[in-house]
């Protein structure tokens, strides 16, 4: 039976997890977003080091759920209303899901190109699948020139599918930001102090959040 958190925030871990998670999302979608990663060129620094951090993204929003498990996340403000929480709770589920979905779609991203994802030069991870390149000018056979095609349209999906999903994560993420800027500044329920170390101070004229 989990352990129930008495507390006005999260834990040390919890805390650490959903910062590092942050950071490392952020690189990630930066990254991506400006070009520099190519699974053509699976020798490129940049691609070792997007993979990398992907994979790393997944173990720790894996770890940052097996220990939401063990450790309840602390109770809404109780001027929060019931629609409110229930929202919130769709939005914690809803980036947990694009936050396993988006690395997982990348590693098939690159399996599709052909390409191994290595995690920071330690270990490879292994190919979703197969991959078939022809060179559709050759007299190569029909057979083999529609296994190309249909391998090149997989890989393409895949490209497509880690693409949206990457922006469905910004999209999402902003809307959180936005809701927790909305509980700071206009609801007044420091709610963000939830996040945040012991140490970091109440905003003046803020109410509790106790639940």
């Amino acid at each position: 039976m989990p352990a129930m958190n008495p507390s006005a925030r999260y834990d040390g871990l919890s805390q650490f997890l959903h910062w590092a998670i942050v950071l490392l999302v952020l690189v990630l979608l930066v990254m991506g977003k400006v070009g520099l990663v190519d699974a053509e060129h699976p020798e490129s620094a940049a691609f070792m080091w997007h993979g990398s951090l992907g994979v790393l993204v997944l173990v720790l929003v894996a770890a940052r759920a097996i220990w939401r498990l063990r450790r309840p996340p602390p109770e809404f403000p109780s001027t929060m209303t019931r629609l409110g929480r229930i929202g919130a709770r769709m939005m914690h589920a809803s980036l947990y899901v694009l936050l396993i979905a988006l690395p997982l779609s990348g590693w098939l991203a690159a399996s599709s190109e052909g390409s191994n994802v290595n995690f920071f030069n330690v270990a490879t991870l292994p190919r979703w699948g197969g991959s078939v390149t022809a060179d559709r000018g050759s007299a190569a056979a029909p057979r083999t020139r529609a296994v190309a095609e249909s391998a090149e349209g997989r890989e393409d999906l895949a490209e497509e599918a880690h693409e949206l999903l990457g922006d469905a994560l910004i999209i999402l993420a902003s809307l959180h930001v936005l809701a927790a800027l909305k509980h700071q500044f206009i609801d007044h329920d420091d709610l963000i102090r939830r996040m945040l170390p012991a140490v970091w101070p109440r905003t003046p004229g803020t109410r509790s959040t106790g639940g």
